[in-house]
């Protein structure tokens, strides 16, 4: 990214840069050409009342001396309680005086420095905060469309045959389904209903949270929950089926929430 790109990207919104040098010199440097950027909004602050200001500001860019107090041996800001990191510019006098934080940092000015020096570390900042703005954007963005996103509508009513009438079943009453190649079996209290739909087709009309799918292909998996119900298991009467048939499956309705079914061959 060139400069100018760097300052279009970061234009729209001035960047709030937060100050803790004690060296005067350094202070008077620093605060001067940033005054001097209308992109850029400035305070000095104590080193006392750094982390605090942090906090209250939310800065984009702090820019400190590397023996600073507060930040003593951490290795970061989140050391210190601040959540979402600033970007960083780390002043020193001695350029051997790299701690574990500075080397986080995105420059290291040692002290003098000119204002070139400072500017060219500046350009550093400017390109963090605008990566750092542009993932936020998305991230928003991303909350925004999911947030707006209509809620899906599950099938809440079938309708079936029964004595030569079409009637609507309530899906909460439906305690599971067998399903036999193009049909399944709705099996509502004492009776049971026959319909033409494949178990694959009906599944994605129903609340995934309300039912649960289990594959058998040889034998009859008896399944039974670990706390207060059972699966009702086929009677003698219904046809078991064998390895030659085609693959069948239950579909459990769970009458109080997601459970946990253990499956026993």
């Amino acid at each position: 990214m060139r400069e100018s790109e760097v300052r279009a990207s970061t234009h729209t919104l001035p960047i709030r840069v937060l100050v803790s040098e004690p060296d005067a010199v350094s202070r008077r440097l620093i605060c001067s050409l940033l005054e001097c950027d209308a992109g850029m909004t400035v305070t000095c602050v104590d080193d006392s009342r750094l982390v605090s200001s942090i906090q209250e500001s939310a800065p984009d860019l702090v820019i400190l001396d590397v023996h600073t107090p507060v930040i003593g041996r951490a290795p970061n800001w989140e050391a210190v309680g601040i959540k979402r990191a600033p970007a960083t510019i780390v002043t020193a006098y001695d350029p051997s005086a790299v701690s574990e934080f500075a080397s986080s940092a995105i420059d290291f000015l040692v002290k003098p420095f000119d204002a070139e020096r400072f500017e060219a570390a500046l350009d550093l900042a400017r390109l963090r905060i605008a990566g750092a703005r542009m993932e936020f954007d998305v991230g928003e963005k991303s909350s925004a469309q999911e947030q707006q996103r209509p809620a899906r509508r599950f099938l809440q009513r079938m309708a079936v045959e029964a004595d030569e009438k079409i009637v609507l079943v309530k899906v909460d009453d439906i305690r599971w389904m067998q399903s036999s190649g193009n049909h399944i079996r709705l099996h509502v209290g004492k009776t049971s209903h026959l319909i033409r739909q494949s178990m694959k087709n009906l599944q994605a009309l129903l609340d995934p949270n309300r039912f649960l799918r289990i594959p058998f292909a040889s034998k009859w998996q008896h399944v039974r929950k670990a706390e207060r119900w059972t699966v009702p298991t086929p009677s003698k009467s219904q046809s078991r089926p064998t390895a030659k048939t085609a693959e069948r499956h239950l579909v459990v309705q769970v009458l109080a929430g997601r459970f946990v079914l253990h499956l026993l061959l």
